[in-house]
């Protein structure tokens, strides 16, 4: 009985290695990137560098813990976070939540490739280099008014930023031609 325990335990184990494995896979590869929260002070940098304030509703892609949405939210501006990881979500709500700033903030869990960018008038992004040009692409195509994109670490590559603090770039998307 015990060896059959341990089989099922082993068994249990592998299966959590396998799932885990693919999990990364899908993010890095295939949706953005694995979790690495934001320090502190770039995020401050970043909503610094691209003037959010209360006029704003900005828009975090691939939002992690929140810290960026609760950094926004308290200084006035509505904040949408896109999220796929639910213990991340879970975490974001939590500390919305905790912060009392439930009005102001809302993550969604959804792939941010299929995010809504009507009401954005900032875009905050951390994300690998071999999907800024996917990026690029999909705001070229789907943003129909002025938006600040801020990104962190990793600029676009065929696109000059309007503005950069150390490794943080202020881009302005103008409305497409579609």
């Amino acid at each position: 009985m015990l060896y059959l325990l341990y089989l099922l335990l082993f068994f249990l184990l592998g299966l959590a290695i396998v799932l885990i494995a693919y999990q990364i896979y899908i993010n890095v590869l295939q949706l953005g990137a694995i979790y690495y929260p934001t320090p502190d002070s770039a995020v401050t940098q970043m909503l610094k560098l691209s003037r959010t304030g209360p006029q704003d509703t900005l828009i975090d892609l691939g939002s992690g813990d929140g810290r960026i949405l609760l950094a926004a939210a308290r200084l006035g501006a509505v904040t949408i976070g896109y999220e796929i990881n639910p213990f991340l979500i879970w975490l974001s709500r939590h500390r919305i939540h905790q912060a009392k700033l439930d009005k102001m903030a809302t993550v969604y869990w959804k792939s941010f490739w299929q995010a809504d960018f009507r009401q954005a008038t900032v875009v905050t992004v951390y994300l690998l280099p071999h999907l800024m040009n996917r990026l690029q692409r999909l705001l070229e195509k789907e943003i129909n008014h002025p938006i600040r994109l801020v990104t962190n670490d990793y600029p676009f590559r065929k696109l000059s930023p309007a503005k950069h603090y150390h490794q943080i770039y202020l881009y302005y998307f103008k409305a497409s031609l579609h």
